[in-house]
């Protein structure tokens, strides 16, 4: 029986909920057994099992269930500490550090960022009982051996894990029988006709035909019932498939003609165009204000989740609203894509020379790219990698990695099919192919020459499993690059004034040679997203880009496609010493980053009206005055701002104060306000 001191507990933390977290929990339909589970856990029952598998499809609710456990652990007294795969870069230390922020008076760690964690929750479980719950584990990546390995085995007695994602935990999970045996594995499945039928008269449906007729349409999907439940009553469910995934499409073009506030509706269709959602973007690919409650109706919907870089429509509902307002209304779609496309160019435009831009860029590709590279986009899965400079401490780890991939070469297949245009692609390389863009590198060399050069690609757990050498150009390293076989033929072709500008003196430089990027496996479409946004990184750095990547299909047409143009009449055969090889340069120094970004436009089909400033409300502002207002678009402080420009803070100041007296505005949000509209066409 709970004491007087568990009882006071459970009260506050009941008058703790708010009204909506109270409200939810009337909408929670079947799901008793894990609930049961979970309140018995609460409640100090003996139980084994310590290590829950939640998992099953995409929209089935395990987010929802995770919700219910937090709000039933907050009634209880409890700790519980949610972290989504998607909002950390997948390393040990930094899961840690996740916990250490929710954790109740938790200091930040001096030392070993898991220690501290232990340490606290020591504390935590003698006192009350503690969860920690990890959601979409299925992109966690490398670091599931890590949490496996160390995280688990440090845990004290009593503290409960819950693995959320989309699979079962398997292999390694099942073949100790020590760790075996406290798992306890929980499925989520569609809901039956019953609890399908409650949840429906919760949210106000009473014809109990069309509650069955609800029920058996949408096989008791929760995602589906839950835009089911606020649709037209006298909708027609009779006449239609019994396939779930075709009645989500029609449920979710249903949902949004019945939805009665026109500006809501209006949010979620543009939402679904994007990749990423946050209140600026929006704004400004809409074309007019969203107010705070608006903005938070949006983010209280089933359908949207929050990730590192904003928010983004759940998968299904994405697809399907973007497809509807594609067939609906074309033109309008357009302008949208358009709009939000434009919006990524002027911030990269606008940003680049103070900032990496490596997001913008792909945020931009996401709306210009082809289709393999806007479905790679679209993965939940970045951060599993990280890239680490190579250096006198880890060059033997460098050279191992060389070693070990001429003996086990992987070939390249990549194939699948974009989720939005439904149009397939296909890519094979074979393995003995693919270790050409390794043969004849000298890492040694290229780290002697600049230690900026190279980078090694590692697991969460640690492991190299991939390496970039892409080697700064300026007046150090210029005559090296000069004779260097691969880099030599393109930089011999320029005129002495064009080589004069590569001369940049340190620490500056004029641009790059990307002698190779590599990793273990080819096959491993995260490892190629990683790939992606390193050249991201570099693209509109204001700089001289080139590569001579090995004479293959593959690489020629990925270096098109991400804007490269081949260097004209510069071939060499220094691979194996017969096939002609070509240089591809991309440069964006000066006024060619806008005609690169005017490139990317045309070719996604989009028109090339660029500057935030250009016969608008920035036009009377000064260059400096312009950049000001760039980095303040930015959510830089003065302070900040100062640093980038170098400049002193009340120098900024009075940037500041000269911006808002030319443009008759009164502080930063209403400045923010009068440039979030722009780019506009249309």
């Amino acid at each position: 029986m709970p004491n007087d001191m568990d009882k006071s507990a459970a009260l506050n933390g009941r008058e703790s909920m708010n009204r909506m977290d109270l409200r939810e929990d009337q909408y929670i339909a079947g799901r008793s057994e894990p609930l049961t589970y979970f309140q018995r856990f609460l409640s100090g029952e003996p139980e084994g099992r310590t290590i829950w598998s939640l998992y099953g499809t995409a929209g089935i609710g395990k987010s929802f269930l995770l919700d219910a456990f937090r709000r039933q652990a907050l009634r209880a007294a409890a700790v519980m500490l949610q972290v989504d795969s998607r909002d950390f870069n997948h390393k040990g230390d930094l899961l840690c550090r996740q916990l250490l922020r929710q954790l109740p008076s938790a200091k930040p760690p001096l030392a070993d960022p898991l220690e501290a964690v232990v340490a606290r929750l020591e504390q935590l479980a003698a006192e009350t009982k503690v969860v920690i719950a990890l959601d979409t584990y299925e992109e966690m990546g490398d670091l599931d051996s890590w949490i496996r390995e160390r995280l688990i085995k440090r845990l004290p007695d009593g503290v409960l894990l819950i693995v959320a994602g989309r699979y079962r935990l398997k292999d390694k999970w099942i073949l100790s029988p020590a760790l075996r045996e406290r798992i306890l594995f929980l499925p989520l499945e569609q809901l039956t006709g019953p609890e399908s039928a409650a949840y429906l008269r919760q949210c106000g449906m009473e014809d109990e035909e069309r509650i069955d007729a609800v029920c058996r349409r949408t096989g008791g999907h929760p995602l589906a019932l839950s835009l089911a439940s606020v649709v037209y009553p006298q909708e027609d469910w009779t006449g239609r498939s019994g396939d779930w995934t075709e009645w989500f499409e029609h449920l979710a073009k249903t949902w949004l003609r019945e939805v009665p506030d026109d500006l809501l509706r209006k949010v979620v269709e543009t939402a679904a165009v994007l990749l990423h959602v946050n209140r600026e973007v929006l704004q400004a690919v809409i074309d007019r204000d969203i107010d705070d409650e608006t903005f938070g109706q949006l983010l209280s919907l089933s359908f949207v989740r929050k990730t590192e870089r904003g928010w983004m429509l759940h998968d299904l509902m994405r697809f399907a609203t973007r497809k509807q307002l594609e067939e609906r209304m074309p033109a309008y779609f357009e302008r949208l894509r358009a709009r939000a496309a434009l919006y990524y160019t002027a911030r990269i435009r606008e940003s680049a020379p103070y900032r990496s831009t490596e997001w913008e860029v792909g945020e931009l590709f996401y709306y210009t790219g082809i289709p393999l590279i806007r479905s790679l986009l679209q993965s939940y899965s970045r951060g599993r990698y990280t890239w680490e400079l190579v250096t006198s401490v880890n060059l033997d780890e460098g050279e191992t990695y060389l070693r070990k991939r001429l003996e086990a070469a992987t070939p390249l297949m990549i194939s699948g099919m974009d989720p939005e245009t439904e149009e397939r692609y296909s890519e094979f390389v074979g393995k003995e192919d693919m270790t050409m863009t390794i043969k004849h590198l000298d890492l040694r060399t290229w780290i002697e020459l600049d230690q900026q050069s190279a980078m090694l690609l590692r697991s969460a757990n640690g492991e190299a499993i991939g390496l970039a050498v892409i080697v700064p150009i300026h007046k150090g390293t210029l005559p090296a690059l000069i004779r260097d076989p691969f880099a030599g033929p393109y930089l011999r072709s320029l005129t002495p004034p064009e080589l004069r500008l590569l001369e940049a003196e340190l620490p500056g430089q004029a641009g790059w040679f990307i002698r190779t990027i590599d990793y273990a496996d080819w096959q491993n479409q995260d490892m190629v997203l990683e790939t992606m946004y390193l050249m991201f990184s570099y693209m509109c750095s204001g700089g001289l880009f080139f590569a001579s990547p090995p004479p293959m299909e593959f690489f020629r047409v990925s270096h098109l496609n991400l804007g490269f143009q081949p260097a004209e009449g510069v071939v060499h055969r220094s691979y194996d010493g017969k096939t002609p090889t070509p240089t591809f340069v991309l440069d964006t120094r000066g006024d060619k980053l806008e005609a690169f970004l005017r490139f990317l436009l045309r070719r996604g089909g989009l028109p090339d009206e660029l500057d935030l400033f250009e016969e608008g409300p920035g036009s009377q502002l000064t260059e400096r005055e312009r950049e000001v207002v760039a980095l303040v678009l930015d959510g830089l402080t003065n302070g900040e701002i100062a640093k980038a420009l170098f400049v002193s803070e009340i120098t900024v100041k009075k940037h500041v104060s000269s911006i808002y007296g030319k443009l008759s505005v009164k502080g930063r949000g209403q400045l923010i306000k009068l440039f979030s509209g722009k780019p506009r066409i249309g």
